[in-house]
């Protein structure tokens, strides 16, 4: 694992540090957010303060959970006000995105001059340019990545912080379904060791159910195509970004689809698409082709000024072809 081999740098990297600042992408997901949770403790550890930049608005209920439960042990603060608190040896670290544009605010990245990035997802020609880089497109999910790190590091992880790195994994493989291999396992395993509880990680998932009834209505239009399961949100709808993603998760449990797409609004001007795979079909590279991305597995885009007509009719063209 990427991870293991640059521990030295990460640790000199902060080490170096007058104060470190975390991000993740928009849209916080709870492998996103306990990421960043998990790398401000460890920053900590290493006798530096950090801080976590959230742009976003709205939060899922999960995300939500995490922020009240964590308010007391990290500090939160708005990209605007980065620059009254950084200055020339000042560390940013982005996680679970190498994509800049997709990140709370790419335009305070330049800014720095010292970057470190720590992802799970495939590197590609829009990946961010990164003092130090670190990428291990095996990993099921950037907290996987970061128990790796405390384990070879030695630093001893709280229950609450192993329950949040634990959360992170089940998320992002979709409960063991995708991306799944024996150290992620392993880490799971070790992170129980640590005190990680399953209750409170099934809170941290549990659905509104709403939302739930939505994602069922996106279900029943569903249509399958070569294995590959399209669904569609009705016209009328709007939908949140981690509504799609729960939804093409759900298509996946079903026997012989090898790949799932979910299409809908989200804005008023923008149609969202998310997609999943069990490996046969590469999501990330189809959603390329919308200016998204993500992993072979996992993948998402937003199209502007777009119906969804018009995206399904292009997303099928493009599946014609995998």
């Amino acid at each position: 694992m990427d991870i293991l081999n640059k521990t030295n740098q990460i640790n000199q990297y902060v080490k170096d540090a007058s104060i470190v600042f975390l991000m993740a992408h928009r849209d916080l997901d709870l492998d996103a957010i306990n990421s960043c949770i998990a790398m401000n403790y460890y920053v900590n550890s290493l006798g530096k303060k950090a801080f976590i930049v959230v742009d976003d608005v709205h939060h899922e209920l999960g995300v939500k959970k995490v922020l009240d439960l964590e308010k007391k042990n990290v500090s939160i603060i708005k990209s605007s006000k980065v620059a009254e608190l950084k200055d020339d040896m000042s560390l940013l670290i982005v996680l679970d995105t190498s994509k800049s544009k997709i990140t709370q605010n790419p335009d305070i990245i330049g800014s720095f001059k010292n970057v470190i990035n720590i992802d799970h997802h495939d590197k590609t020609k829009e990946s961010l340019k990164a003092s130090l880089q670190v990428i291990d497109e095996d990993a099921s999910s950037t907290c996987e990545m970061l128990s790796c790190l405390f384990k070879e590091c030695n630093l001893k992880i709280p229950k609450r912080l192993a329950t949040l790195l634990l959360a992170g994994i089940v998320l992002d493989t979709n409960h063991y379904r995708l991306k799944t291999d024996v150290n992620t396992f392993y880490t799971s395993y070790y992170l129980m060791r640590c005190g990680a509880k399953i209750n409170d990680i099934n809170e941290l998932l549990r659905q509104d159910l709403r939302n739930y009834v939505k994602q069922e209505k996106i279900i029943s239009s569903v249509k399958v195509f070569k294995n590959i399961a399209i669904g569609r949100g009705t016209q009328r709808n709007e939908y949140k970004k981690e509504e799609l993603a729960k939804t093409a998760d759900i298509l996946m449990t079903f026997s012989k689809i090898r790949a799932s797409f979910v299409v809908a609004k989200i804005s008023k001007d923008a149609i969202g698409i998310s997609g999943r795979s069990n490996g046969d079909v590469n999501v990330g590279k189809i959603l390329e082709q919308f200016g998204g991305g993500g992993g072979e597995s996992e993948a998402a885009a937003t199209i502007e000024n777009a119906s969804i007509k018009k995206v399904l009719d292009e997303l099928l063209n493009y599946i014609k072809n995998c």
